[in-house]
């Protein structure tokens, strides 16, 4: 499985309306290839564009010039079926838990596989392995989601989107407002979903979680893409990699700095 963006430009002034003066493009020239089982990062400024292109792996958003690519296909062709792409690209937004809103969490969890026309043991299997995969006991499926802790929410929240057994977990800030406990939790979720195979996108501000779990790099500076590799080779002494941090606004982590 790879997702691929060739050459794509993006501009939310396209939407809606012919539009007589050129657009501000947020995403700009964009060229890269994410394979299976990659754990790639996205970083940058607030403003980079970092959302708005987690928003179109998996077609939300088209671009305005370019492509975005599926094992080889066109995800904006006529042809192509977005509904398939999107159960197996799961979207997990900044604050998911916001998300919740069924009286149980058997019903929050179980709603993707219901949309999916499965069986009702389909449906109940998948409800329960992916409240297994994030580390949470069968007692918790008749639990009120509110009445649940911070990172308990965020977890059965990533159960939701687990449910549609997604080969690709794109995800923006996955530890946002969690506490100490919360961000371990979360740490280890994403270090077994890449062990079990799954690919994984992930937008941080958290220098730390990003050294430590990501294989791959991209930043993102006003739009475009100043960097793409490892994050020791972001994150060195050289004085090119020191000025391209300090350009792109992205702190040390605590491992370089030791």
């Amino acid at each position: 499985m790879t997702i691929a963006f060739h050459d794509v430009f993006f501009a939310y002034e396209n939407f809606g309306a012919t539009h007589q003066n050129s657009p501000r493009y947020q995403l700009r020239a964009l060229n890269f290839q994410i394979a299976s089982n990659e754990f790639v990062a996205i970083v940058g400024r607030s403003g980079s564009g970092k959302s708005t292109l987690l928003q179109m792996f998996n077609g939300l958003l088209p671009p305005a010039r370019g492509q975005v690519l599926f094992n080889a296909e066109n995800i904006h062709a006529k042809s192509f079926q977005l509904a398939a792409l999107r159960r197996r690209i799961g979207l997990v937004f900044q604050f998911p838990e916001a998300q919740l809103f069924a009286a149980t969490v058997r019903e929050d969890i179980a709603f993707a596989p219901t949309q999916q026309k499965l069986s009702a043991d389909q449906i109940n299997q998948r409800t329960r392995h992916a409240l297994a995969q994030v580390g949470m006991h069968e007692s918790f499926l008749d639990r009120d989601p509110l009445t649940l802790s911070e990172g308990e929410k965020r977890r059965v929240a990533f159960a939701g989107i687990l449910a549609m057994q997604p080969d690709m977990l794109v995800l923006d800030e996955p530890t946002a407002s969690l506490d100490a406990r919360g961000v371990i939790e979360v740490k280890t979720l994403l270090r077994q979903w890449h062990r079990s195979g799954k690919t994984i996108v992930m937008i941080s501000h958290d220098a730390d979680l990003v050294f430590e779990l990501a294989q791959r790099v991209l930043v993102l500076h006003e739009g475009a893409i100043i960097f793409d590799d490892a994050p020791a080779e972001l994150w060195n002494e050289q004085e090119k990699a020191r000025a391209l941090c300090a350009r792109a606004g992205l702190a040390m982590p605590r491992v370089a700095r030791m």
